[in-house]
C-alpha cells in the first residue's frame, strides 16, 4: 500500500520506545507498556483498511445497514431542509425543528469551554448551553447533571418522560434556547459543544444488531454525516501529556495516588483490555464512549487520532477546522479568527475580538498549574513516550506536523 512506508516508520518507533521504558523505568516497579508492535490507523482497524482520510471506497458500513436500528431518528428528522435558515431546520406540524449548524468537539481539559465561551460572543451565534451531551450520552441514558442541572432538569419536566433519551428532550433543549430567536433573524446560528461527540458511537446496541462485529461497527460521525453531510466540525486538541497532567489534578486526585500510580493503573487496565479486544475496541467502550461510565481510561482519550479518524473519514479532511490550545493561548484572536471564518460568519472588527479575547479564560484548573505541585522530568518523559507513536499518527492524519508536539 502507499502508506506502508509511513507505518513501517510507526512500527519502528513503537519498538524503540518499548525497549527504552524497560531500560529506562524510573523504579523498580516496572510496568511493561503495551507495545502494538503493528500498530497502525490501518492495522487497528479491524473492519477494513482504509486511506487516512477516507473516500467513497472506503469500506465505511453503508448507511441502509444500519438506519433501520435507529429509527427514533430516521422516522423524525427530515433531509430536506429550509433554505431560509443556516441551520438544518423544518417544518414539522406546525413547529420549527432543527438541528446545530456546527459541532465543537474535543476532549476533557483542551480548552473546550474557553473556546465556546468566547465564539458565542459572536452577535450571529446563539449561547446555548455547552455540552448537553445528547447525541452521545443521553440518548443512551445517561441521566447525570454535571452541568446546566436546573436546565436540564427544566427541559426533562417539559418533555415529561423522567429520561433525556428521546429526540423530543433534544427538541426542547433546543427549542428552549433558540428557535424564537431563529424565526426573528434566520442568519443567526447555534451549536453543540459536546466534548463527548469525539468518541461517540451511533448505536450503543451494536454488540446486539451486529453480533460478528469485535468491535464498533459505526460511530456517531457516521450518524450525523448521514443526517447533515454538510455539518460543520470544529476541534481543539491538547498535548496528551498535559491534558493527562491535569486530568489527573482534578478534584484531590492527587491527594490520594501518585502520578506514577494514577498512570500506572490505567497502563495496566489498557493493556489488560487488549489482551482480550481491539485497540479500538478499548478505546470506544473503555475510553469514554459509555454514558454508563463516561470518564473511562484517561489514557485513550489522549490517543486523538482514534477518535477523531471517524470525523475526517465521514466529512473529509478539508471540512474539519481542528486546532491546537497551545495556539489557542498563544494568539487566541487569531485562531478565533479562524473558526469564525471556516464557520462563514461575519468578521469582526479588531476591537469587537480584542473585547471577546479579553474575556476571563474559562474552566481553568488551577490546581494543574500550581508550582509546588509538579509532574516529574522524568515521569514527564515516560508518557511522552507513550504518546509519541500516537502523535505521529494523528499528524499524519491531519497532515501536520505541529501534531507531534516535539
Amino acid at each position: 500500500m502507499a502508506y506502508s512506508k509511513q507505518f513501517n516508520v510507526v512500527i519502528l518507533t513503537f519498538a524503540i520506545v518499548g525497549v527504552c521504558l524497560y531500560i529506562y523505568w524510573p523504579d523498580d516497579s516496572y510496568i511493561p507498556l503495551p507495545l502494538h508492535e503493528n500498530l497502525s490507523l490501518n492495522q487497528i482497524d479491524e473492519r477494513r483498511e482504509l486511506p487516512l482520510a477516507g473516500d467513497a471506497s472506503s469500506g465505511r458500513l453503508p448507511p441502509d445497514q444500519w438506519k433501520p436500528f435507529l429509527p427514533e431518528l430516521f422516522d423524525h428528522i427530515q433531509s430536506n431542509f429550509s433554505s431560509k435558515y443556516r441551520n438544518p431546520c423544518w417544518e414539522d406540524a406546525g413547529s420549527l425543528r432543527c438541528l446545530p449548524y456546527f459541532y465543537q468537539i474535543g476532549s476533557y481539559k483542551c480548552g473546550t469551554t474557553d473556546l465556546w465561551d468566547k465564539l458565542v460572543q459572536h452577535p450571529d451565534v446563539l449561547p446555548v448551553a455547552k455540552e448537553p451531551h445528547w447525541w452521545a450520552w443521553r440518548r443512551f441514558g445517561y441521566t447525570s447533571l454535571p452541568l446546566h442541572k436546573p436546565l436540564i432538569l427544566k427541559i426533562r419536566n417539559i418533555t415529561g418522560e423522567g429520561h433525556d433519551r428521546s429526540l423530543q428532550w433534544y427538541y426542547n433543549f433546543i427549542s428552549d434556547q433558540a428557535i424564537t430567536q431563529l424565526k426573528n433573524n434566520s442568519k443567526l446560528v447555534f451549536g453543540d459543544a459536546s466534548i463527548s461527540n469525539l468518541w461517540g458511537l451511533a448505536d450503543f446496541k451494536w454488540q446486539k444488531h451486529f453480533p460478528n462485529a469485535r468491535e464498533p461497527p459505526i460511530y456517531l460521525a457516521d450518524l450525523i454525516h448521514t443526517l447533515q453531510p454538510k455539518a460543520k466540525i470544529t476541534a481543539i486538541l491538547r498535548n496528551p501529556v498535559d491534558k493527562l497532567w491535569t486530568t489527573y489534578m482534578l478534584g484531590d486526585r492527587y491527594k490520594k495516588i501518585s502520578f506514577k500510580a494514577y498512570f500506572d493503573s490505567m497502563v495496566k487496565n489498557a493493556a489488560a483490555c487488549e489482551k482480550q479486544h481491539t485497540i479500538r475496541y478499548c478505546a470506544f467502550v473503555h475510553g469514554s464512549s459509555s454514558p454508563t461510565a463516561p470518564y473511562g481510561n484517561h489514557l485513550y482519550q489522549g490517543k486523538y487520532a482514534i477518535y477523531l479518524r471517524e470525523w475526517v473519514e465521514t466529512f473529509g479532511l478539508e471540512n474539519i477546522h481542528v486546532l491546537r490550545l497551545e495556539d489557542w493561548k498563544n494568539n487566541t484572536i487569531r485562531e478565533l479568527d479562524g473558526v469564525i471564518r471556516y464557520l462563514d460568519l461575519e468578521p469582526l472588527t479588531i476591537e469587537s475580538m480584542n473585547r471577546i479575547v479579553d474575556r476571563s479564560v474559562k474552566n481553568v484548573n488551577k490546581m494543574a498549574v500550581d508550582r509546588e505541585v509538579v509532574m516529574t522530568p522524568s515521569m514527564r518523559s515516560v508518557v511522552e513516550e507513550y504518546y509519541r507513536p500516537w502523535n505521529v499518527i494523528l499528524s499524519e492524519l491531519l497532515k501536520d506536523p505541529k501534531y507531534l508536539w516535539y
